[in-house]
């Protein structure tokens, strides 16, 4: 018997040192979706950087940012970031032209993670009610923000300002806003060169828990893909 339980314990201390260096994968959950931007201003300036849909991660569920209309009668219209996210020449829309709303850009605040669930029970019934409550909220803003450099971590919207170039621009001055198909060469070099400078930075000492962005321009050529991630909008 003794024997035995030696014989156990040898084998378990080979499976330790057999399974010690394996890295372990964890579900780090949605990766944030960032894109290359054109902003086209009422003088004809184009400005051009980079912007993040909105947070991902652990939840399985999207909280983008984006803008929103404010109508004369109250009517809030949100136009969100997404695969299909157009804001086209300000002057089509009838209400902005008319000077009967006014548009905002929108800044995501909502929790991150959902309220715990109410439960009620009915004996008399004998019945159970769960209800999940998801709530969104966001903060007006007279300022859309933009960013022209890529830190280290390419994760724009977690970075100090002097590291992601965080630039603001005042929403009256907008004429459109356009996610790239196809950036430029120049801001494609960018990415490409943030992401050489992490995978080395990665190569000397290990990233916990990192999970590195997905590119709009690069998504948008996948319609599995876009199928995919448009579920947790």
């Amino acid at each position: 018997m003794c024997g035995q339980n030696s014989m156990k314990i040898f084998f378990f201390f080979i499976l330790l040192i057999s399974t010690a260096k394996k890295p372990v994968e964890f579900d780090l959950g949605l990766p944030e979706i960032q894109a290359v931007c054109k902003v086209v201003l009422d003088d004809g300036k184009i400005i051009e950087g980079f912007i993040t849909f909105g947070t991902g991660g652990y939840e399985y569920k999207y909280r983008p940012n984006g803008f929103c209309f404010v109508h004369d009668d109250g009517i809030k219209q949100l136009i969100l970031y997404d695969f299909s996210f157009s804001l086209s020449n300000l002057d089509s829309y009838a209400s902005h032209r008319n000077g009967t709303s006014k548009l905002f850009y929108i800044e995501n605040i909502s929790r991150r993670y959902h309220q715990e669930p109410n439960t009620e029970f009915d004996e008399e019934k004998n019945t159970l009610t769960i209800t999940k409550t998801d709530v969104k909220k966001y903060k007006l803003l007279d300022q859309m923000t933009i960013y022209k450099k890529l830190p280290l971590d390419l994760l724009v919207g977690y970075s100090s300002d002097d590291q992601n170039g965080k630039t603001t621009i005042d929403v009256e001055r907008i004429r459109s806003v356009e996610l790239l198909k196809r950036p430029s060469e120049k801001l494609i070099e960018m990415i490409e060169n943030a992401r050489k400078r992490q995978s080395e930075s990665e190569k000397s000492e290990e990233w916990v828990d990192y999970q590195a962005p997905v590119w709009y321009h690069e998504i948008i050529t996948d319609q599995e893909r876009i199928n995919y991630l448009s579920r947790f909008f």
